[in-house]
């Protein structure tokens, strides 16, 4: 039992009794035998209060923290590049005159379809078709069978004087000496031409073609010698000397040919030869034969002046008519009947049957814009219709787009339709890497151990395992697995920092 005739201590061993409090309170030697233990009490409750509040759940929630982890699943992955095109034709072509007149026919209007060779247009040609018809007469005139049978004529004229005029030199050098010099000539000519074909280092076989011609060159050049000294010895007495007649006392000398007459009967010969040469290529020419590429003369240089004055008159002709070099629409025409119209394009034809996009994509994209990457295209005025192409040619330097340098190129469209007109703008996604329905896991999962070798942490039997994964494509989220894990695997992708609800 409690001695209540006694006065108790609040705290017997640490404090003072109650009723002595006032008294210490006054006392400031003693005052802090009063506040030291009732601070003392209340950390202590505030201690216990944090631990049993806030300490205990904290150091439950960190134990029981949860491992993050996510399920590889199958799914597509698609790594595109966005750039910006302009639609183009596959073919263009701009028309006008190639000569200078008045427009007096136009045979087509814009949105119409023509075919290659189609006249579009044409201004009065009637000095044109005068100029032509004129060289056409005049070159039948040369090609016509009495121009053929005048040209043969002329070609057995030229052989009578060639044998004339060759008869002529052999009698005033001998036959002899006639002969050998075509012989030395002729060996001549083949030695050249053997050492064009050996040049500067013949084979064997080509030297000893090189040593046989020059040694037969070198045999007639001696028999030539000794035939023109017995030209002097014998042929001049010989040919040149009237011998005794009855009632001449003694024989009567007559000069041998002197130095110029010999050197005109040669002159003559090759005239000659020539001549027959060049009018026997002319005929051959107007009968079709084979024509040596250098050939030349008058008769050959007049036939080739006169076609060339046709061909230059059909130039002309044609100049005056526009004709569509290609299958394809008009697109544009602005000349007018009676016009003057010249060089300037008056008719635009495109051909619509295939589509490109001038493309141009940031440069740092360059690695996903390459030829025959896909492309799906959004032109601005049909928002809702996307239309899909291919890469086909890529510029090989930058340009400056928009004040930014660029990569361009071209991207045909698969199927190209009549709702599209030329010089529309799109919207252009480049294809860089596609895979469908892929097994899939997030990047956070992936762990790099060395350039472009990947593992992920497998959960398997409660424990994590590690597991080494060949990866694919990968954007800025997933990345596609293609071997090592299976659709369904649980792997980790690290520890959640938040505490559990």
């Amino acid at each position: 039992m409690l001695d209540k005739t006694k006065t108790p201590y609040f705290f017997p061993i640490i404090g003072p009794r109650v009723k002595e409090i006032p008294t210490l309170l006054k006392d400031p030697r003693k005052r802090w035998w009063v506040i030291l233990p009732a601070i003392l009490i209340l950390a202590a409750i505030g201690g216990l209060v944090y631990y049993t509040g806030v300490y205990l759940p904290s150091q439950k929630s960190t134990q029981t923290a949860l491992l993050q982890t996510t399920t590889a699943r199958r799914g597509d992955i698609t790594l595109s590049a966005s750039g910006t095109g302009t639609l183009m034709a596959a073919k263009q072509v701009n028309l006008g005159f190639a000569t200078s007149g008045v427009l007096n026919k136009l045979n087509v209007n814009v949105g119409d379809k023509v075919k290659a060779g189609d006249v579009l247009a044409e201004i009065n040609n009637s000095t044109q078709q005068i100029a032509l018809q004129q060289a056409q007469q005049a070159l039948a005139n040369l090609t016509s069978p009495s121009g053929i049978a005048t040209a043969q004529q002329t070609v057995a004229k030229d052989m009578a004087t060639l044998v004339n005029d060759k008869l002529q030199l052999i009698y005033l050098i001998s036959p002899a000496v006639f002969e050998f010099e075509q012989r030395v000539a002729a060996d001549q000519l083949a030695l050249d031409q053997a050492k064009a074909a050996g040049g500067t280092a013949p084979t064997s076989d080509q030297q000893k073609a090189i040593d046989a011609a020059a040694a037969k060159l070198s045999t007639d050049q001696v028999l030539l010698a000794g035939y023109r000294i017995r030209y002097t010895q014998n042929y001049i007495p010989d040919t040149f000397t009237v011998k005794a007649q009855k009632g001449i006392p003694k024989p009567q000398n007559i000069k041998a040919p002197t130095a110029a007459d010999i050197a005109a009967a040669r002159a003559a010969y090759v005239v000659a030869t020539a001549t027959l040469e060049q009018d026997q290529t002319y005929l051959s020419e107007l009968t079709g034969g084979s024509v040596p590429a250098n050939a030349t003369g008058a008769n050959l240089n007049a036939l080739e002046t006169t076609r060339s004055a046709v061909q230059t008159a059909q130039t002309n002709l044609a100049g005056t008519k526009l004709i569509s070099p290609l299958d394809g629409i008009v697109m544009t025409s602005t000349a007018q009947l009676g016009d003057s119209v010249g060089s300037t394009a008056l008719i635009t034809v495109a051909d619509t049957s295939v589509l490109y996009l001038q493309t141009y994509i940031n440069e740092s994209d360059f690695a996903m814009f390459q030829v025959g990457n896909s492309a799906n295209i959004t032109f601005d005025a049909l928002p809702n219709q996307v239309y899909t192409g291919k890469v086909v040619q890529v510029a090989p330097g930058l340009v400056t787009s928009s004040g930014s340098s660029a990569v361009s190129g071209l991207v045909q469209l698969d199927k190209p339709t009549s709702n599209l007109l030329i010089g529309m703008n799109a919207s252009v996604a480049i294809i860089g890497g596609q895979t469908t329905n892929a097994v899939i896991i997030p990047q956070t999962a992936l762990h790099q151990y060395a350039p472009n070798q990947y593992a992920v942490f497998v959960m398997r039997n409660g424990k994590l395992n590690v597991t080494y994964v060949q990866v694919g494509l990968q954007d800025a989220v997933n990345a596609e697995i293609k071997s090592g894990l299976q659709q369904g695997d649980v792997v980790s992708t690290g520890l959640s920092g938040t505490k559990t609800q």
